[in-house]
């Protein structure tokens, strides 16, 4: 099944023209779990600070570092999103992603500037455990850069990932 999505709130920047993934599960984690898994103390106030992470009583929680530690054999985890209406860390998880991003502000030059570290600074945020297949910067019909990030799982490299 595959779902494009365009996620404004992950980025500081708005810069995102797409973010097609082929998503092939979901987890879902209270918010009383996630932080109880994370830190050794009870917290009784949890607030959401962004749509990636929370605040378990002045610790903050990454939601895509929770998934990560949550689902330690999932090869294909995207990513963590807080959902703030049902009070759930949702994992992601999924077989390919695509992102292109338009470089259209001044701050953008830094990230349109080497498309192999950009990408693998968005791998972070929208592909943990998948490989990087194609990383290019290219000018669309207006002369304006965009990153292009391919991200896909690649079995035949399982082997060198427990020795990263």
């Amino acid at each position: 099944m595959i779902f494009a999505f365009l996620f404004l709130p992950i980025f500081s920047f708005a810069g995102v023209v797409t973010y097609d993934v082929t998503t092939t599960d979901s987890a879902e984690f209270s918010f009383k779990t996630a932080c109880s898994r994370s830190f050794s103390h009870d917290s009784p106030l949890i607030e959401v600070k962004s749509s990636t992470e929370l605040d378990c009583m002045s610790k903050i929680l990454e939601a895509g570092d929770f998934c990560a530690k949550a689902l330690p054999g999932d090869p294909y985890l995207l990513r963590g999103e807080v959902d703030s209406e049902k009070k759930l860390i949702r994992c992601y998880s999924g077989k390919k992603a695509i992102l292109k991003y338009r470089c259209v502000k001044l701050t953008d030059r830094e990230i349109c500037k080497d498309a192999r570290i950009s990408c693998e600074k968005m791998k972070r945020k929208l592909a943990r455990r998948l490989d990087i297949v194609h990383a290019s910067i290219t000018k669309n019909e207006k002369g304006v850069q965009e990153l292009n990030c391919y991200f896909e799982f690649l079995p035949l490299k399982e082997e060198f990932r427990g020795s990263l």
